[in-house]
């Protein structure tokens, strides 16, 4: 009988059903090559349409980090319970939020939202639980409102000095003339 193989150009080959344990076992046809013959009615993947040509079941494919992670799949490389390492990032978005928050302002405030931003992201495509996105997200949070806290200040010191000013120009006369 003859059979009918697609490559991955979708180029359709015939050959003998005696040549067919040969081009499996150099890999021309794989488990999910199309094949078809004059007793079928379409075209199937070989390990349906030849299963004693491929007796191991076909797996499916791996699933992608952030796959595993909406089905809540945990397995892997990680054993149950096991948690990803903690992100530097995530960390330093913390310190430098809290920071800001005492003495630092700006200066520490603005690189601890950056940090939180990318640590945010990396926590978002982890496959294993962690608590970096709650420490990136507290980063973020403290550097926020340092940021506001400072720029508030800021605000304030200049309203006032502004007032000094003028204040100051309203007045006649030099202060060194007696």
């Amino acid at each position: 009988m003859e059979w009918f193989y697609a490559d991955e150009s979708r180029v359709q080959h015939a050959v003998a059903l005696e040549e067919l344990p040969s081009l499996v076992a150099a890999g021309t046809i794989r488990g999910g090559t199309l094949v078809w013959n004059e007793s079928m009615a379409d075209w199937k993947v070989a390990a349906e349409a030849l299963p004693d040509l491929f007796p191991i079941p076909l797996a499916p494919p791996l699933l992608s980090p952030a796959q595993r992670r909406d089905m809540g799949y945990q397995a892997g490389p990680g054993f149950p319970g096991q948690r990803a390492p903690v992100d530097t990032l995530a960390v330093l978005s913390l310190v430098f939020g809290i920071l800001s928050l005492l003495a630092c302002g700006p200066f520490l405030g603005l690189p601890g939202v950056i940090c939180g931003h990318m640590a945010r992201k990396r926590a978002r495509e982890e496959s294993l639980p962690s608590s970096n996105g709650g420490l990136s997200l507290a980063g973020l949070i403290t550097g926020y409102i340092g940021l506001v806290f400072y720029g508030i200040l800021f605000t304030i010191y200049i309203i006032f000095i502004v007032i000094a000013v003028a204040a100051d120009a309203g007045t006649t006369g030099s202060p060194l003339t007696p």
